[in-house]
């Protein structure tokens, strides 16, 4: 995999990061059952105390994970650290480690860091499944996802201002004003095949809070072509720089400036 851009990759020191999500979706495993979510947890509970169930997720085609003896879907598992900041999404078609900003960690880990985490947990799910015997353990894509929380009071500019690519054209024979709670979305193909970046822009709230947000919203996914960790590696590496170039791309120099660009 390539890139034609020659130029550092941006960095800024206060990036308005909520969230960053690594994932791998697979085939489903066939031999699964409700008891190994416990056997998977076991060698988990040290880094991820807490278990939350979550609606499973749907994939392309419609069609969520079930038991192939009763056809009943299977559930989605959260296994949650001590101060929400990190956790661990499973159900029998895909794996996800998850960062997000809390309390107990505000401050956006870096790269490295996270990826990192993942890398070790998503081995100790491989040697899971292996040892059980539930596979074959069969990825079929890579997912990697960064959402941002954008406050506009804080960086007192105006939506269009912000994110460059957002229009309304102003017109004295409009009927219509400016909108209040415009939505972008657009898709980009990554070189080589890799894959595809979304984007999607839109208006929301801080959970648990009145506090109006805009939510820049990167996800890159693409095909597993090779299982090793030198491939798997590069396939994130190539995933981040898209989305670190484009979440620089789409958003303004005053914008960059408030959050302290570094190169």
């Amino acid at each position: 995999m390539t890139t034609l851009v020659t130029q550092p990759l941006p960095s800024f020191k206060k990036p308005p990061i909520n969230e960053v999500v690594f994932g791998c979706q697979f085939e489903q495993l066939r031999e699964i059952k409700v008891t190994h979510f416990g056997e998977l947890w076991s060698r988990l509970k040290n880094d991820f105390p807490k278990v939350e169930h979550a609606l499973p997720i749907i994939n392309f085609e419609g069609v969520v994970p079930e038991d192939r003896q009763t056809g009943l879907p299977f559930i989605r598992t959260w296994f949650i650290n001590n101060t929400d900041s990190r956790l661990i999404q499973f159900q029998p078609d895909r794996f996800y480690y998850n960062w997000r900003k809390k309390e107990g960690e505000l401050a956006y880990p870096r790269y490295a860091e996270v990826f990192s985490c993942f890398e070790r947990h998503f081995k100790t799910f491989v040697g899971f499944v292996s040892e059980n015997n539930l596979g074959p353990l069969s990825p079929t894509f890579w997912e990697l996802t960064y959402t941002n929380y954008i406050l506009l009071d804080e960086i007192q500019i105006s939506l269009s201002e912000l994110f460059k690519d957002l229009h309304w054209t102003r017109d004295q024979n409009r009927f219509l004003p400016d909108p209040i709670n415009p939505v972008w979305a657009a898709s980009f193909n990554m070189p080589d095949e890799a894959g595809t970046l979304v984007v999607k822009f839109s208006s929301g709230k801080i959970q648990g809070h009145e506090t109006k947000v805009q939510i820049l919203e990167l996800a890159a996914r693409g095909p597993v072509r090779e299982r090793s960790e030198a491939a798997m590696e590069q396939w994130f590496g190539l995933a981040r720089e898209w989305i670190v170039r484009g979440f620089t791309d789409l958003t303004s120099k005053k914008a960059h400036d408030f959050w302290e660009r570094e190169k």
